[in-house]
């Protein structure tokens, strides 16, 4: 009887939190259907195009890997993204590998000390990519379509995180709007009957 009590006592601050968990389902209960129901159609939207955001992100990037085994003999299983970011930036692994050895000088400069230059001799070893993780890619213009669908995949993996963000201004625009437009109505169930109370 507790629990139907909460769940059937109906005023703005209660609808103003039930609408912060799902957007709309607040004004639903206070008897708002219409606005209730634009909300809740505004929430299904939202994760709708997160997931289809999150989809198009899937799909671009097994294309991109698909891309790089045709037109680099790239060997992408296994690998994460500071490998195939190397693969965007770079036109070859030994471009990239002459690259990671000038970062090597400067982290670890030329010295006699051999701690030093086995520092870095670690950090070359670490960071190159040779024999399997070797690439090289068939044309500049090659590299430039890899750019453009690794920017693709970025573009909607940033559009699915801008969905959070607008999932989470929705519930509260409908937490304040429940609240501060609700009708003042509540409902308590008693052993002998209910109670009906108005707040103005």
């Amino acid at each position: 009887m507790l629990l139907l009590s909460i769940l059937l006592s109906i005023n703005p601050a209660k609808a103003a939190f039930i609408s912060l968990a799902l957007p709309g389902s607040g004004d639903i209960l206070l008897g708002e259907k219409k606005r209730g129901s634009l909300f809740l159609a505004a929430e299904a939207t939202i994760w709708a195009s997160y997931f289809g955001f999150r989809w198009y992100e899937d799909k671009i990037h097994n294309s991109s890997l698909n891309y790089a085994k045709l037109y680099a003999s790239a060997n992408v299983d296994g690998k994460d993204n500071s490998y195939f970011d190397a693969m965007e930036n770079f036109y070859s692994s030994d471009s990239y590998n002459e690259w990671v050895k000038e970062q090597a000088r400067i982290f670890y400069p030329d010295t006699t000390d051999p701690e030093i230059l086995e520092q870095r001799r670690k950090y070359i070893d670490e960071n190159s990519y040779t024999g399997d993780d070797a690439w090289i890619w068939e044309s500049i213009d090659a590299l430039k379509k890899y750019d453009d669908l690794r920017d693709s995949k970025r573009g909607f993996a940033n559009k699915a995180t801008n969905m959070i963000g607008i999932a989470v201004a929705n519930r509260l625009i409908s937490f304040f709007v429940t609240y501060l437009t609700g009708d003042r109505v509540s409902v308590h169930i008693k052993e002998n009957g209910f109670q009906l109370g108005i707040r103005f």
